[in-house]
């Protein structure tokens, strides 16, 4: 009796080491998500961090000509809650497109000093801005190789001598 075996390609994945502990988070330019998810995220951030200024301008001039410690206190607290927020979405979304504790992973020595942490908007700025050069050098790589196995297997089927066949002697 004969067995089959379907025999698959090796998944291109990238493993972005992301603290001192060698914690790592894995990329696959073989996920058909990963580039929309990463896509996504980034508008979803970028469309949070508007919204947050707003909000922050919003505060702002409802304290405006307002003086004295209870003033002062109650508008800081009022923007540090916008900015909670904000900061938890974004963990949220760090994780969807990473994988869940993507953001307790980068920021490891934090949370074992302090466990309740919350990453505020320039560290997930940061975050961002350090791996995208890696997505795009993924995302590249996974475009050009795509590019020479389609042009392999169009070469396989494409005549390879424009000349009528010739009859042998």
């Amino acid at each position: 009796m004969e067995t089959e075996k379907m025999i698959t390609s090796e998944v291109g994945t990238l493993r972005l080491e992301v603290n001192d502990d060698g914690e790592y988070i894995m990329i696959s330019a073989d996920d058909a998500t990963m580039f929309d998810r990463f896509a996504a995220g980034i508008r979803h951030i970028v469309e949070l961090s508007d919204g947050t200024a707003k909000k922050v301008e919003e505060v702002e001039k409802q304290y405006e000509g307002q003086a004295g410690f209870d003033a002062d206190m109650e508008k800081v607290a009022a923007i540090a809650g916008i900015n909670v927020e904000f900061s938890k979405e974004a963990v949220r979304t760090v994780d969807s497109i990473f994988g869940e504790d993507t953001v307790k992973k980068v920021f490891r020595d934090t949370y074992n000093h302090i466990p309740d942490f919350l990453p505020s908007v320039n560290l997930i700025t940061d975050f961002f801005e350090q791996v995208t050069p890696y997505m795009e050098k993924l995302f590249n790589r996974k475009l050009e190789a795509q590019e020479k196995a389609s042009k392999a297997r169009m070469d396989k089927y494409m005549l390879q001598d424009h000349r009528p066949p010739q009859r042998r002697k």
